[in-house]
C-alpha cells in the first residue's frame, strides 16, 4: 500500500460486508429475544446462526485489516495504532471462535449442552469483533470524510491505473513463463487472472472517465471515484494471485529438487538399517518403504512432462514419511530426533505452501466459502504456530504434517462451496 492510496475509501472495503453486520446484529437480537422468554433454542439452527455469524465477522475483519493499512497510509502509525491493536484482539477472539466451530465438527460427540454453549460463545465472539472493528473504522470514517479531496484522487487513481497496467504485461510474461515450466493444473488457479485484471482496469478507465466529468461539472464524485478505485483494487489482488503463485511454484521447484537429493540419501540408510536388522518383519517392512520411496523419486523427477512441483513434492514427502516409520523401530531415540530435524524443514514449506493455496483460493472467493473451510483454514493456522514454536521436532514433524493435511481439507471444502463460477453468492 503506497503512501499515495489514502483515499481508498473504508465504504468500498466494507461495503461488501455491510449488510452481513445487520445480519449478525438481527441474529444476536433475536436469539437475546429467544433466551428471555424462556423458549429452549433448537440446536441445529443454533448452530446455524453461528456459522453465519462466523463467516460474516471472518468477513469484517479480514475488510478491516485493509483499512487499518489505509488508515495508516492517511493518518500516520501513531494514529493507527490504537486501531492495529484493537484489531489484534478481535484476531484473538475470532481465532477462539473458530476453534470453537472446529469442536463442533469434530467426530467425537458432545453432549447438546456442551454444544449449546459452544455456539452461544461464537455468537458473542462475533459480537464484540463486529462492535471492536465498527466502532475503530468509525472514528476513520468521520475524519476521512473531512479530508477527501476529489481532484487529488482523480489524480491517485490515473497513477495507480497506470502503474497496474504495467504490471499487467510482466503478469502476461510471468503466466507464460510458467506455463512452458510447470504442469497447467499448477499454474489454472491464475492462468485467467491477467484478463480479469484487464476487465477491472477497463472498469476503473470507464469510471475514472465520469468522475472527470462530474469534477469538471463542479458534480458529487465520490460514488464513481468509489468505483473506480474498487476496480483498481480487484485489479491489484488478480495481479497479486500471479505474483504469489510463481513465486510459490518456483519456491516449490527448489524445495523439490532438495526434497529429491535427501531422499536418494535416506535410501542409502534406509538399506544399511535393512541389511543389519535383526527382525525380519522390520526388514520387510523397510523393503517396502524402499520401493515406495524410490518410485516416488522417480515420478518427482520424471522429464517426460512438465511438473506440478508441489504435487511431486506431496507425493516425495509421503514416501519420506513411509519409510520413515518403518524405519523408526531400527533407530535410536537421537536418530530419530536428528532424522525429524532434518525432515521438519521440508515439512514446514509443504505446510505453509498448502496454507497460502488454501487461504489465497478462500480470500479470493470469500462470498461463497462456508464456515466449514474457514474453520479448517483457521485451525491449520494455529496448528502451523505450534509447530513452529515447538521445542520437540518429533512432535512439531507430526503437527507440520497435520497442518498439510487441513490446508488441503480447507481448499477441497473451499471448492466444493464455490462449485461453478456462476453459481450465485451466499446472502
Amino acid at each position: 500500500m503506497t503512501d499515495g492510496l489514502w483515499w481508498l475509501p473504508s465504504l468500498i472495503v466494507f461495503g461488501s460486508v455491510g449488510v452481513g453486520i445487520v445480519v449478525i446484529a438481527r441474529v444476536a437480537a433475536g436469539r437475546r429475544r429467544r433466551l428471555g422468554s424462556g423458549v429452549t433454542n433448537d440446536l441445529a439452527a443454533l448452530e446455524q446462526e453461528a456459522g453465519v455469524a462466523l463467516v460474516r465477522a471472518d468477513d469484517l475483519v479480514h475488510a478491516a485489516e485493509d483499512e487499518v493499512d489505509f488508515a495508516r497510509a492517511e493518518f500516520g502509525d501513531a494514529a493507527a495504532r490504537e486501531f492495529s491493536a484493537a484489531m489484534a484482539t478481535a484476531r484473538d477472539q475470532l481465532r477462539e471462535a473458530f476453534q470453537l466451530h472446529q469442536q463442533l465438527a469434530d467426530a467425537i460427540p458432545d453432549s447438546d449442552s456442551q454444544r449449546r454453549r459452544w455456539a452461544r460463545r461464537i455468537a458473542e465472539l462475533c459480537g464484540s469483533v463486529t462492535s471492536t472493528v465498527l466502532e475503530q473504522t468509525g472514528r476513520f470514517d468521520d475524519r476521512r470524510a473531512v479530508e477527501r479531496n476529489a481532484p487529488d484522487r482523480l489524480s491517485e487513481l490515473r497513477q495507480g491505473i497506470a502503474a497496474s497496467e504495467d504490471r499487467l504485461t510482466e503478469a502476461e510474461a510471468t503466466i507464460d513463463r510458467l506455463t512452458g515450466q510447470v504442469a497447467l493444473s499448477a499454474v489454472a488457479p491464475v492462468t485467467d487472472a491477467p484478463s480479469r485484471a484487464r476487465a477491472a482496469l477497463s472498469r476503473a478507465h470507464t469510471a475514472l472517465q465520469q468522475a472527470e466529468t462530474r469534477v469538471s461539472a463542479r458534480e458529487v464524485a465520490a460514488d464513481v471515484l468509489d468505483d473506480a478505485a474498487q476496480s483498481l483494487l480487484a485489479a491489484r489482488h488478480a495481479l497479486d494471485d500471479v505474483t504469489r503463485t510463481a513465486t510459490a511454484l518456483d519456491a516449490a521447484s527448489r524445495e523439490l529438487d532438495a526434497a529429491i537429493q535427501r531422499g536418494r540419501a535416506a535410501l542409502d540408510e534406509a538399506r544399511r538399517r535393512r541389511d543389519t536388522a535383526e527382525l525380519p518383519e522390520a526388514a520387510a517392512d523397510i523393503s517396502a518403504g524402499i520401493d515406495i520411496l524410490t518410485d516416488a523419486l522417480a515420478r518427482g523427477s520424471d522429464r517426460n512432462e512438465l511438473p506440478d512441483p508441489l504435487a511431486r513434492l506431496d507425493i516425495v514427502r509421503d514416501a519420506e514419511t513411509r519409510l520413515d516409520a518403518a524405519l523408526s523401530s531400527a533407530r535410536t531415540r537421537q536418530q530419530r530426533i536428528d532424522s525429524a530435524r532434518e525432515a521438519l524443514r521440508g515439512a514446514l514449506f509443504s505446510a505453509r505452501s498448502h496454507l497460502e493455496v488454501a487461504s489465497t483460493f478462500i480470500a479470493g472467493n470469500r462470498g461463497r466459502v462456508g464456515p466449514d473451510a474457514r474453520t479448517r483454514l483457521a485451525e491449520a493456522e494455529r496448528q502451523l504456530a505450534l509447530a513452529e514454536a515447538a521445542d520437540d521436532p518429533v512432535d512439531a514433524l507430526d503437527t507440520a504434517r497435520r497442518v498439510s493435511r487441513l490446508a488441503q481439507d480447507a481448499e477441497a471444502l473451499a471448492r466444493y462451496d464455490v462449485g461453478p463460477t456462476t453459481a450465485p453468492y451466499r446472502s
